[in-house]
């Protein structure tokens, strides 16, 4: 009987890691989620994006093409106190102790990136090197990016 169970348990094991998702679907689904858009029209509070439907300037997500700098720092004052604001749980805030810089078309940007992420960034991107980033946007007065997720381009 133990062994029947032993095996009845290894194979449910296989079979939850082979159903699993595989890398496209996350990616697809972070797609459709997260439209894309530019940091200078995020700024102009009309987003350039790709799959919006039009008139909606809003966005609870989004993707950017930036390009990583390789520099990092501990996360502002400022961005904790808007990450408050906006009713973001402790437990989520806690998840982002860094803030990374990019730049786009010249524009430097520091953003707050979940503390996983930093140093698979560091392995993973070169200083100089295009990503594209997937980020909870925070926007008030002011836009802040969370960086959910990246991927190399």
């Amino acid at each position: 009987m133990k062994k029947l169970f032993f095996i009845g348990a290894v194979c449910l094991a296989f079979a939850g890691s082979a159903s699993a998702q595989n890398g496209k679907s996350y990616w697809k689904r972070l797609q459709r989620t997260h439209p894309e858009t530019t940091l200078e029209a995020l700024d102009r509070n009309t987003p350039a994006v790709s799959q919006v439907p039009s008139g909606q300037t809003d966005l609870p997500a989004c993707r950017l093409a930036l390009v990583y700098e390789g520099k990092s720092r501990n996360i502002s004052l400022e961005n904790l106190k808007r990450m408050k604001q906006k009713g973001l749980k402790p437990s989520s805030i806690r998840q982002y102790r860094k803030e990374i810089l990019f730049t786009s078309a010249d524009k430097e940007v520091w953003l707050p990136v979940k503390s996983a992420l930093v140093g698979q960034l560091e392995l993973e991107v070169r200083e100089d090197e295009p990503v594209l980033v997937y980020a909870t946007v925070l926007q008030d007065d002011q836009v802040t990016l969370l960086v959910e997720d990246f991927q190399t381009k």
